[in-house]
């Protein structure tokens, strides 16, 4: 660790004064015993922050001699007195963390609105496993408030001891409801494919097989992270030497799961596509479902620049300053997951208020609107140019906002999408 660095003009402070304010008693001991043997004078501030071969020196004996602490209240000691400029983006993490977890909020209260019995759909298991995941991604909204307030985003050796240990302790409860969090998030997504596909075996145990490699993904991770020191509680008062430990190598867990997680995003994103692929429709339509299938790219993403970011912090001596970028990065995945994974569930809610998403409404005759069961309209949503059908389509109740899509001859029946998301039947 640097001791002094960064020159300041010659109208400062004396360096004397203001280690005797500053630096703790056992860094005072390295002080004058190795300045007068280098060439620098006690009140030449410059040479003293820019002789590196003096620095180094102080280093090594501030390590020998002073407690972990210690060591950064020297630190912090020098760099005032080299008239370091003071760093401070606690802002950052405070203000992406309650926006992006306000936004998910209100995607996700949407979502459950357009499922409730007036009306709506029957909720599903992926709207109970969503609920799961908007619940584990709270705390770490939550956490950003408290971490910024104790000094996420500042210099490490300018807190007290005790904050430090906050943003650790604050820090390793987050990671714990981030890998909870996607892991809900991912299995709802895996659920909501289940539920709007008619699919052949193949596929429903290729999804169930996801799913269950989401489960050990984050049963894994989960452990890996609770038990990443031994004792427990050494993972957040390391800072402290009074306190023994050890801990794992947490950056190369923190990038193995970060490439892992990678993976099982892009295996959710390719599952569908083949299926979309052979759905017999116009262009336009099969490319605005696409879309609403391909929305996880987003979160894949934001998982690869998290991925960059925890390089940051590789071998960090700066922890509360290093963190910074991957804590709201995290932060950032979980609210773009939860809003990726509500988004395509609106879309009846979004019709019923006039807003035309994620398709059009086909289907209506030249003469006045329809707004209830009018002639050539089922209560399934259904409507069609003749008085029978071409093809029997099979009904889903009145509450309920899926409309299978199934391979209609010649175009012969029109599809009013007026509500819900789309039920779609493999065609064999």
């Amino acid at each position: 660790m640097a001791v002094l660095s960064r020159a300041i003009p010659a109208a400062a402070s004396s360096p004397t004064e203001v280690a005797m304010q500053m630096f703790p008693p056992c860094a005072l001991l390295c002080l004058k015993e190795l300045i007068p043997k280098s060439a620098c004078s006690t009140e030449d501030v410059p040479c003293l922050c820019t002789n590196v071969p003096l620095n180094a020196q102080l280093a090594g004996c501030i390590v020998q001699s002073c407690t972990t602490y210690e060591g950064l209240m020297s630190k912090n000691a020098s760099m005032t007195m080299c008239g370091a400029p003071v760093r401070n983006e606690t802002a950052k993490p405070l203000l992406i963390g309650v926006i992006g977890g306000a936004i998910a909020l209100m995607v996700f209260g949407l979502r459950m609105c357009s499922g409730i019995p007036t009306g709506g759909r029957t909720l599903g298991w992926d709207d109970w496993t969503i609920v799961i995941a908007m619940a584990l991604t709270m705390p770490p909204t939550i956490f950003a408030v408290t971490l910024s307030n104790n000094g996420l985003g500042k210099d490490m050796w300018t807190l007290p001891q005790k904050q430090i240990e906050n943003v650790l302790f604050y820090y390793y409860l987050g990671e714990l409801f981030y890998f909870a969090a996607l892991t809900a998030t991912k299995i709802s997504i895996l659920f909501f494919m289940l539920r709007v596909f008619s699919m052949s075996k193949r596929f429903r145990h290729l999804v169930y097989g996801t799913m269950v490699m989401c489960l050990g993904y984050g049963i894994a991770f989960v452990t890996c992270t609770a038990l990443q020191c031994t004792p427990v509680n050494y993972s957040w008062e390391q800072i402290d030497s009074n306190k023994v430990g050890k801990c794992n190598n947490i950056h190369l867990q923190g990038w193995m799961s970060a490439i892992f997680n990678i993976i099982i995003d892009l295996i959710i994103l390719v599952l569908p596509l083949k299926k979309l692929a052979e759905l017999q429709m116009k262009l336009k339509k099969k490319i605005m479902i696409m879309f609403m299938f391909s929305l996880g790219i987003f979160v894949t993403i934001v998982s690869v620049v998290r991925l960059r970011s925890l390089i940051a912090f590789a071998n960090s001596q700066n922890i509360t300053w290093d963190y910074t970028e991957a804590a709201w990065w995290s932060t950032v995945e979980l609210d773009v997951g939860i809003i990726c994974a509500c988004l395509p569930s609106l879309r009846s809610l979004f019709m019923t208020l006039g807003v035309r998403m994620l398709g059009s409404t086909n289907g209506h005759s030249n003469g006045p609107k329809s707004t209830g069961m009018k002639s050539g309209t089922n209560k399934s949503g259904l409507s069609s140019t003749a008085e029978k059908p071409a093809k029997s389509v099979p009904r889903q109740g009145d509450e309920s906002d899926f409309i299978p899509l199934v391979d209609v001859d010649n175009g012969k029946s029109n599809f009013n999408e007026s509500v819900g998301v789309y039920r779609l039947r493999s065609i064999s």
